[in-house]
């Protein structure tokens, strides 16, 4: 078997690793791939069983770790993805894993900046194909609008507006 050096191939040095114990026993490990003394990626081990928790990452290069992947049950696979998508430090974006198959099943978004769950796609049976998607179309924290594939198909058959006052029929 031939010996790989990285190194010699790529000019890249082995990126700064940082492991600090938590007061409450937990590990954290940063990793600073660049050498600019910020992280570009982050390992939490909540609870010191030596499996990852979660892992925070810097997806834009602008020193801010705003995608997380977590763990959120303990089984050792990542469940659940947050995303702050406009660099506020808020997560506007959230995926989850409900079954544990490896795939996102639900994904819920505020959309418009004001910190409320506007957008909700559902796969509720699971099969990799959106299911239903809901929105707050004006911003109360109500759900106005819900489209459905009924059969499956991979097409939005039905739409109900849960709000009268957003049915573009209603009002004319």
């Amino acid at each position: 078997m031939s010996e790989y050096d990285a190194d010699a191939t790529t000019g890249a040095e082995d990126p700064d690793v940082v492991v600090v114990e938590g007061e409450d026993g937990s590990t954290i490990y940063a990793v600073d791939e660049n050498h600019d003394g910020l992280a570009e990626a982050g390992a939490y081990d909540a609870d010191n069983d030596g499996q990852i928790d979660a892992v925070a990452l810097d997806t834009d290069g602008d020193g801010t770790l705003e995608t997380e992947v977590v763990d959120l049950n303990g089984d050792g696979k990542f469940d659940a993805v947050f995303v702050d998508t406009d660099g506020d430090g808020i997560k506007d974006v959230a995926g989850l894993d409900r079954d544990g198959d490896g795939l996102i099943d639900r994904v819920v978004a505020d959309t418009d900046g004001d910190n409320k769950i506007d957008t909700d796609v559902r796969d509720d049976d699971f099969d990799g194909v959106a299911d239903k998607i809901s929105s707050d179309t004006d911003g109360d924290g109500d759900k106005d609008v819900t489209v459905t594939d009924e059969d499956g198909d991979g097409t939005f058959e039905t739409v109900h507006y849960d709000d009268p006052t957003t049915n573009p029929l209603a009002q004319a």
